[in-house]
């Protein structure tokens, strides 16, 4: 069973098989937007959480450990809720 899509972020739906961004008016009507390839902040924020990965294997102090382990929660969460950006449409 496929999650229920958010409404005012991009959404991937199983069903399609693409990226929807569902934009809600005043009156509460929904415009769907579609796109194949992925939401560009969604490929850059991947990248980073990529590399924070990398850097937290090899890391051995552990403060620095936490630093790195915070910053990727941050990019997490930005990844949870990416909104609509007019170029990408």
């Amino acid at each position: 069973m496929s999650r229920k899509l958010t409404p005012n972020r991009w959404n991937w739906d199983d069903n399609s098989g693409q990226w929807v961004f569902i934009e809600l008016n005043e009156s509460g009507e929904k415009k769907y937007h579609f796109q194949l390839e992925p939401p560009e902040e969604f490929i850059d924020l991947t990248i980073k959480l990529k590399e924070l990965n990398e850097k937290l294997i090899i890391t051995k102090d552990p403060d620095e450990n936490i630093k790195i382990f915070n910053e990727m929660v941050k990019i997490s969460k930005k990844l949870q809720y990416m909104p609509r950006n007019e170029m990408e449409l």
